[in-house]
């Protein structure tokens, strides 16, 4: 392997040598035609024909030549550089798409080999399937020298893929380099190296990478997303060309579509773990639709350590695992044992999502955007400066079902070297999806610092105050939430969707305690002396207790808070949608932070004096639909 390393340069160069100089004979045209199997965007495509590009935020105008520049953020780049944007080009389908699609690839493969960006092979497998699946649109009808150029710079650019991989990525972006590679190897099959060499290197990508439950090494559901179109696209890709489909391929499809389907919500997008984002439920439904004619939800994924409650109309998803390991974690979020929950198709607790822009993208990654406990200036995992994580905390769940009811207990130990103990969160769905409880505590906290436990609302969600609680309105639905701690209502946001908005977190914090007496309190008589019997508002059960012992207070809330809403109710509705450039970072979510900040010796010293805190209790009971 590192004799590899230093011999990239050399093979790199060999292998970019322009068949075009007598070294290869180069074929007039693919001898299979290929289509990109997902739609484009024609407004998008509008916009490049003008000469303006925009992605994940970031605005540019098209210069001629130029395909990099330091200041671009590096999602930017790739999604340039891939050209996967020929498919908006071929969505808008007018003439003038077809010649600024022609022109600028004609740009790209006139570039001498020594000045193209192919250091990245999945940026360059992209760029080959985009080229061979929309070859129909803007090539087909182009000139002889223009598509000798083409076919000449697909056999030098999947050489390149030859010279650099398996080093050179991992994860999902393998797959797409792979899959590039594949793409070149039927359309000149003349060449069968490439074919050769994809099926050397295949196995060894999908077994590094997709887990026996089906789930994706890194534990986020992008990337598992991501993987299932890449499988999804080599599939149809040999089907095409005939070929005998891998058995390691058409496993790792049947295995990653029903964990995929686990990690939606009903609404159709993805759960918001670990850099994911919801994504458009129509792409996800054609990509999972497209691998596999399975249509199973895993029941649960052990392996990719998330927990699936699901009752009623109820669902909620937990992460319930530590961060993945060294090498996979560039997208691990601080939000271990997080959760997020639906009814229906309507999404209640979230968390806040993930971003290509740098600022949001590392802030995000920390406890305070996620709907769990947090401590104040720590964080259970450590920040690297290169984007990895280390100091893992151990992660520990159980989850019981009875009857329909779900038990799931999590624990892990990130705070514990800091002093803030062992979290412990235990939850509780009822058997018809209209009852969540839980309990929230830390143990053996010796920084005896008070936490919060941030419960983070979908931005159609309206917040009401009660009498009881507080009421979480969707268009179908109200839930009453109550807590034996307090709870305020603060600013959130969120960024699961195609832009960034604003909405609503409700606060969580231990009751405060009641003013100490400093008199002296007489003793009763021993026989007037009265057991204790008074547990808190909201105490979990365990599940032998579960069908004996209901909560009360929660059934008489339930049917009593519509007659306590006063006449003229408060309604807190989310604020506008935040604009891109002016939406400040919520409180709470640190801006760049590599390391928990430390406490001054005379604020430790004063805050170890402090009583431990109390556990927190809350419940969500379904009131109206």
């Amino acid at each position: 392997m590192p004799l590899r390393r230093w011999t990239r340069g050399p093979r790199l160069a060999y292998a970019m040598r322009n068949p075009l100089g007598g070294f290869a004979r180069v074929p007039a045209a693919p001898a299979v035609v290929l289509r990109d199997l997902w739609p484009g965007n024609a407004t998008v495509g509008e916009k490049l024909v003008r000469n303006r590009t925009e992605f994940e935020g970031v605005s540019r105008s098209l210069q001629s030549n130029v395909w990099d520049d330091p200041t671009w953020p590096a999602a930017y780049r790739r999604w340039l550089q891939s050209f996967c944007w020929l498919q908006d080009l071929r969505e808008l389908g007018a003439e003038s798409a077809r010649i600024k699609a022609r022109t600028l690839v004609s740009h790209w493969i006139r570039q001498p080999a020594a000045e193209r960006a192919v250091i990245d092979p999945s940026i360059t497998g992209a760029r080959l399937c985009a080229w061979l699946g929309c070859y129909e649109f803007f090539a087909a009808s182009a000139d002889d020298t223009f598509r000798q150029h083409l076919m000449a710079s697909l056999m030098m650019e999947a050489r390149s893929i030859m010279a650099l991989m398996p080093e050179a990525v991992y994860g999902w972006q393998a797959l797409c380099a792979l899959k590039g590679l594949l793409a070149v190897a039927v359309s000149i099959p003349d060449y069968p190296e490439f074919l050769t060499r994809y099926l050397r290197l295949i196995d060894e990508v999908i077994t590094s990478q997709i887990l026996p439950d089906g789930g994706h090494i890194t534990r986020s559901p992008e990337d598992l997303f991501l993987t299932v179109k890449e499988l999804a696209e080599m599939l149809y890709i040999l089907q095409v060309a005939r070929l005998p489909l891998p058995t390691t391929l058409v496993d790792a499809a049947n295995r990653t579509v029903p964990a995929l389907r686990a990690m939606r919500h009903a609404d159709g997008g993805l759960a918001l773990f670990n850099g994911s984002r919801e994504r458009d439920p129509q792409l996800v439904e054609l990509v999972l639709n497209r691998a596999s004619r399975s249509r199973v939800v895993a029941a649960g994924l052990p392996e990719s350590g998330f927990a699936r409650l699901s009752s009623g109309r109820a669902l909620l998803i937990a992460d319930a695992a530590a961060p993945a390991p060294n090498g996979f974690d560039h997208t691990a979020h601080a939000g271990m044992l997080s959760f997020e929950f639906s009814s229906g198709k309507q999404r209640l607790i979230v968390n806040c999502g993930a971003s290509k822009q740098k600022g949001w993208a590392e802030a995000l990654r920390y406890p305070a955007a996620h709907s769990v406990l947090e401590l104040g200036g720590m964080s259970p995992i450590t920040f690297e400066a290169n984007g990895t994580t280390s100091r893992p905390p151990q992660v520990t769940r159980t989850h019981a079902t009875q009857d329909g009811a779900h038990w799931l207990d999590m624990t892990h130990n990130g705070y514990e070297s800091q002093g803030g103990g062992v979290y412990h969160r235990q939850l509780y769905l009822g058997k018809d999806g209209r009852t969540l409880r839980g309990e929230e505590r830390l143990e053996g906290a010796t920084l005896a610092r008070s936490p919060c436990v941030r419960f983070h609302l979908h931005p159609d969600i309206m917040v009401e105050p009660t009498e009881n609680g507080y009421l979480l309105h969707s268009e179908e639905e109200s839930w009453l939430f109550q807590s034996d701690g307090q709870i305020s209502v603060e600013e959130s946001v969120y960024l699961g969707g195609s832009r960034r908005m604003a909405t609503l977190q409700l606060v969580l914090t231990p009751a405060a305690a009641p003013p100490q007496d400093t008199s002296p309190t007489p003793l009763p008589p021993e026989d007037d002396v009265e057991e204790d019997g008074g547990a808190p508002l909201l105490q979990t059960t365990t599940p032998q207790e579960e069908a004996a012992t209901p909560l009360p207070a929660l059934t008489e809330a339930a049917e009593q808070t519509p007659d306590l809403l006063p006449d003229e109710s408060i309604v807190l509705t989310a604020p506008d949608l935040v604009e891109e450039a002016a939406a400040p970072m919520p409180d709470g979510i640190p801006h760049e932070q590599a390391h928990a900040p430390t406490l001054p010796h005379a604020a430790l010293s004063h805050a170890m004096a402090q009583p431990p805190p109390k556990p927190i209790h809350w419940a969500m009971t379904l009131i109206s639909e």
